[in-house]
C-alpha cells in the first residue's frame, strides 16, 4: 500500500513537472544595437521544441519555430508545415510569402499591425485553440512533427503584443 502511495506520489510530481514546463511565458529582449525592447511570448515542449510569437520594430507579428539543441537540423529552404487543432494547414506567412529559414528555425509573418488593429486568422487561431502541430523536414531527408498545448496562450500573447491589439480575421 506505501509503495503505492509514494509511486502514485512520484507520477504526480513527474506530470505536474511536465506541465509546468509547457506553460506560455513572456520573455524581454533588448537589441543592443538600437535599444528596441522585444517582449516574446514563448513555450517549450517537453520534448526540446521552442515556439516564440513577437511584435517586431515595425509592428509586424513573427511566429518563429525553433528545433531542440541537438545535432538535428532543418533541411535547407524548407518552411515547417503548422496546424491550429484541426484548421487549415499552412507553411506560408500571411502574405503568402515564404518564411525565413534557417538550419535550427523557421520564421513567419503572421499579422500587420495597423492603428491598433491586426488582420491575422493565424494569431487568432493561436489564441483560440487548443494545440499547434508542427510537421517539418529534417536535413538527414526525415520527417519529424511536434506540438504545443495553447492553454493559456491568449493572455500571454495579448501581454507580448499589446493588451490594446484588437485582432480580426475578416
Amino acid at each position: 500500500m506505501r509503495r503505492n502511495i509514494i509511486l502514485t506520489l512520484f507520477l504526480l510530481s513527474i506530470s505536474v513537472q511536465g506541465q509546468a514546463q509547457a506553460q506560455w511565458n513572456v520573455v524581454s529582449h533588448t537589441d543592443t544595437d538600437s535599444g528596441y525592447q522585444t517582449r516574446i511570448a514563448t513555450i517549450e515542449n517537453d520534448d526540446g521544441y521552442k515556439l516564440e510569437i513577437y511584435r517586431d520594430v515595425n509592428d509586424v507579428v513573427r511566429l518563429r519555430f525553433n528545433i531542440r539543441n541537438s545535432f538535428e537540423l532543418l533541411a535547407k529552404k524548407q518552411c515547417a508545415t503548422f496546424q491550429v487543432d484541426k484548421r487549415q494547414l499552412s507553411n506560408r506567412s500571411v502574405n503568402d510569402a515564404l518564411c525565413l529559414s534557417q538550419p535550427r528555425w523557421a520564421e513567419y509573418v503572421i499579422g500587420y499591425i495597423t492603428d491598433k488593429t491586426v488582420l491575422s486568422l493565424p494569431l487568432h487561431n493561436l489564441m483560440n485553440g487548443n494545440v499547434i502541430y508542427f510537421r517539418f523536414l529534417m536535413n538527414n531527408g526525415n520527417y519529424a512533427e511536434t506540438s504545443f498545448s495553447l492553454s493559456g496562450s491568449k493572455n500571454i500573447l495579448l501581454s507580448a503584443l499589446g493588451r490594446d491589439l484588437t485582432i480580426v480575421t475578416k
